[in-house]
């Protein structure tokens, strides 16, 4: 792929100026490029690749210093003629998806880490910094090193009641936090039905630059390929699991997490709140109701996937148990939107990070779980097996 990006033939460890497709920025980190951009010149070149910006993490906006850096995004968006999602229209990591603005094949980079997550549809999809982001916006081309390798194999299928989220989680202990630093893992599979989205998006938490689902990535498998790991991974064993506070990779069935309480439970955000996460918590909810020491906060991850659950009902069943449903966006994930728990309280989320702080306060505690797992632990109010509910 990057000798096709840079015109000239590479090898790992190589460095190498790269054409970028695409660009993206949130409402969290366009500011800091739009300043940047400026102080290169503020001039977008023909070559450009194509920009657009997602107004996500903050929304609606929680203050007037918020809404004046959004005034500075659309104003910068009519002044350059780059593509603005909306408040309401979603993650940038889901709705550029469904713009049409990402592709397979496509080099994609945006300044946010989870950029990775388009590696499920065979984009080349990494998070870069603001200067970084500023140079692609004004050159259209960028440098990178060329990476190493890991071939993931997943054998078998997921067992009913195991989602796509579980085995993102098992991956993250496979992994640990360092054995994919600046490596790209190209994923095969064996389930010609599984949604790698999850396990894309979290890749990051591995260290890795790229993740690709080989089912769609333009790249042929090369028997010949020299591969700096090849992991094989049998899906078929793998349970509900969580990620206990404060990292991603302490992770358990959640069967031997233990008794505890959980007084906050999340479900949405690019991880989670897919259409298919969404209709799994409602699966789990439907004619039941959450724990009356529990707060339930749904978060569809783009407006398209909202009004497909108001379609088929899914977002009635989630409100009739109790839960509060808030606009499409990134939500509380980062601390950014309402959302933020109250001191010593554990909540159970199916984003990506549960780092302290993560969700605004230090003194919270953050597991990580499946979309129906956290759903069971919203009715039992404490972390539950949704296979064991009654």
């Amino acid at each position: 792929m990057f000798g096709a990006k840079s015109g000239c033939q590479c090898s790992a460890h190589d460095v190498v100026g790269a054409h970028v497709d695409l660009l993206y920025l949130t409402d969290g980190s366009a500011p800091a490029v739009i300043d940047a951009f400026s102080k290169l010149g503020g001039q977008l070149s023909v070559g450009r690749p194509a920009v657009a910006i997602s107004i996500d993490h903050y929304v609606p906006s929680p203050s007037a210093l918020v809404t004046k850096r959004h005034q500075q995004i659309r104003e910068f968006v009519t002044r350059t003629g780059c593509v603005l999602t909306e408040e309401g229209d979603g993650v940038c990591h889901q709705v550029l998806g469904e713009y049409g603005l990402v592709r397979a094949g496509d080099l994609v980079v945006g300044a946010d880490s989870h950029t990775v997550t388009y590696g499920s549809i065979g984009a080349f999809a990494t998070g870069i910094g603001t200067t970084d982001a500023a140079v692609a916006m004004a050159s259209g081309r960028l440098w990178f090193r060329v990476p190493e390798s890991i071939r993931l194999n997943l054998k078998g299928r997921l067992s009913s009641g195991v989602s796509e989220k579980d085995l993102a989680l098992y991956l993250n202990a496979h992994f640990g936090t360092t054995q994919a630093v600046y490596r790209s893992v190209e994923v095969y599979t064996e389930d010609p039905e599984i949604d790698l989205s999850p396990v894309c998006n979290t890749s990051v938490e591995w260290g890795a630059k790229f993740c690709l689902d080989m089912r769609y990535c333009p790249l042929s498998s090369d028997p010949e390929v020299s591969y700096a790991e090849v992991s094989d991974v049998y899906v078929t064993s793998i349970e509900p699991l969580v990620a206990l506070p404060h990292t991603c990779d302490s992770v358990v069935k959640v069967r031997d997490a233990g008794r505890v309480p959980v007084h906050m439970v999340v479900i949405g955000t690019c991880s989670g709140g897919r259409l298919k996460d969404l209709e799994q918590a409602a699966q789990v909810l439907e004619n039941r109701r959450v724990n009356n020491n529990t707060r339930l906060l749904v978060v569809p991850a783009s407006r398209r996937i909202f009004l497909e659950c108001m379609q088929r009902g899914i977002l009635q069943t989630l409100a009739a148990s109790g839960a509060v449903v808030s606009p499409p966006g990134c939500g509380p994930c980062c601390g950014t939107s309402a959302g933020i728990p109250a001191d010593g309280e554990n909540v159970i989320s199916t984003a990506n990070r549960n780092l302290r702080g993560r969700m605004g306060n230090p003194k919270a505690n953050i597991y990580l779980a499946s979309p129906s797992t956290a759903a069971a632990s919203a009715v039992a109010g404490q972390l539950a097996d949704a296979r064991d509910l009654e």
